[in-house]
């Protein structure tokens, strides 16, 4: 049986996150499968080393090459024009313009390769941002959504193009201790990178206004001294405790009442599972898969974008005992669907059935 090449292009990585996570995962898995050759492009190499021992991706760029979008389809074009083994399927994922950077080195150097949009971000962010929107995915042939909210915009859109759903997979924790033992304490739980888009004031405005104290743990990466000076500004400095970046963000978290994730913007959000994996509930805005995971009152609860009022209100509610706290079993049942490796064979048989179609 000849194996199927798939090759995925990213843009770039900055701090550790959902994306590289993803990636070492599926190279992991696909490493067992003997049909397909799983191989990674990167345009612009930032310098992070994020890939796992054994494997690393083909870099065209680095940062201080400035290139441009025109820059990197022309770099991928010549790469693809000179590599021993052509790839069958690209997977453009990252930013939404990764499709139409794909699609015109692949027109300009002759490949026969089916080009799948893979976006790991909203499509409104991509505009937003300047990395391309919903029109950079006419450039695909076949789309792959990795949330529900992806996929509404591409459905909103009207694009003329066949759309496969796929969910990111999370590695479920081979053991939790039962959490519902452990007396809660109010305190929240922030995981991910300090960055604008995570809009985390939301979490200090809330704070402030609440009735009651409540306590924040932020672990990650990123933008620190600005987000120390904000919880400074909101007057609740002493209620943050800034940990970094920590290898299993979960440690000694028994105590924890809720996992937050205040942000404008995600793809999918793999902390949202992951956390509900762990048996911690979500308050969250509706981004990624939020409106599709989260049951308000079961496993977590919902407020409105950039709505500190609503979250300082869910706040009080829960320390009055007006809203419960959701138990871990709860939690953990309903991401299920979710385990890595159900999400990743999913990929799988959708890149077979592709490849056979060649």
């Amino acid at each position: 049986m000849r194996r199927i090449i798939v090759e995925m292009v990213i843009p770039q990585l900055a701090e550790r996150g959902g994306l590289d996570q993803f990636i070492n995962d599926v190279a992991e898995f696909f490493l067992e499968k003997e049909d397909i050759e799983f191989r990674v492009v990167q345009l612009v190499d930032t310098g992070l080393c994020w890939w796992n021992e054994g494997f690393e991706p083909v870099s065209l760029f680095t940062e201080n090459d400035s290139a441009t979008f025109m820059d990197s389809a022309k770099a991928y074009g010549k790469y693809l024009g000179k590599v021993a083994s052509a790839p069958d399927i690209i997977l453009a994922a990252g930013w939404p313009v990764t499709v139409s950077i794909v699609r015109k080195a692949v027109k300009d150097s002759l490949t026969d390769a089916l080009v799948v949009g893979y976006p790991h971000m909203t499509l409104k962010e991509g505009r937003e941002k300047n990395v391309g929107s919903v029109e950079c995915l006419s450039d695909a042939d076949v789309v792959f959504a990795i949330s529900k909210q992806i996929e509404d915009e591409i459905t909103a859109f009207g694009l003329n193009k066949a759309v496969v759903r796929v969910n990111n997979g999370i590695r479920f924790p081979g053991s939790v201790e039962n959490r519902d033992l452990t007396e809660k304490k109010r305190k929240l739980l922030y995981i991910g990178r300090l960055v604008e888009g995570k809009n985390i004031p939301m979490i200090f405005r809330a704070m402030a206004m609440a009735k009651d104290d409540w306590f924040l743990e932020i672990v990650g990466q990123g933008e620190m001294e600005v987000c120390q000076q904000q919880a400074l500004e909101y007057g609740i400095l002493n209620q943050v405790t800034f940990c970094g970046f920590r290898e299993n963000p979960y440690e000694n978290t028994e105590d924890v009442m809720f996992c937050i994730m205040p942000s404008n913007y995600e793809g999918f959000c793999l902390v949202i599972p992951e956390a509900l994996s762990h048996g911690i509930p979500v308050i969250s805005t509706p981004v990624g898969c939020a409106t599709e995971l989260i049951k308000p009152g079961e496993n977590g609860y919902i407020v409105g974008l950039d709505d500190s009022d609503m979250l300082a209100q869910v706040l009080n509610y829960v320390s009055q005992g007006s809203l419960p706290v959701p138990d871990m079993n709860t939690c953990i049942d309903s991401v299920k669907d979710y385990e890595l490796n159900q999400t990743l064979e999913r990929l799988y048989v959708e890149l077979v059935k592709l490849g056979q179609m060649k």
